[in-house]
């Protein structure tokens, strides 16, 4: 489990571009989106995205969520 905390705005961006590019190529080479290389990745973007999505709703809540 990630701590997100330890995570910066920057990082998590940077983390999620990575892993959208590596589900990419995964995609290309397996051509299968129920590869379990692809499930596995597009998973670990979910938990990512997801973060980030709350982070944007907690500062535009002005930090209360």
């Amino acid at each position: 489990m990630v701590e997100w905390q330890e995570v910066s705005n920057e990082d998590l961006t940077q983390i999620i571009k990575n892993l959208q590019y590596e589900l990419k190529e995964v995609f290309k080479q397996q051509g299968k989106l129920t590869n379990s290389d692809v499930l596995k990745i597009s998973q670990e973007l979910d938990e990512y995205i997801l973060e980030c999505q709350r982070r944007n709703l907690t500062n535009q809540k002005g930090g209360k969520l």
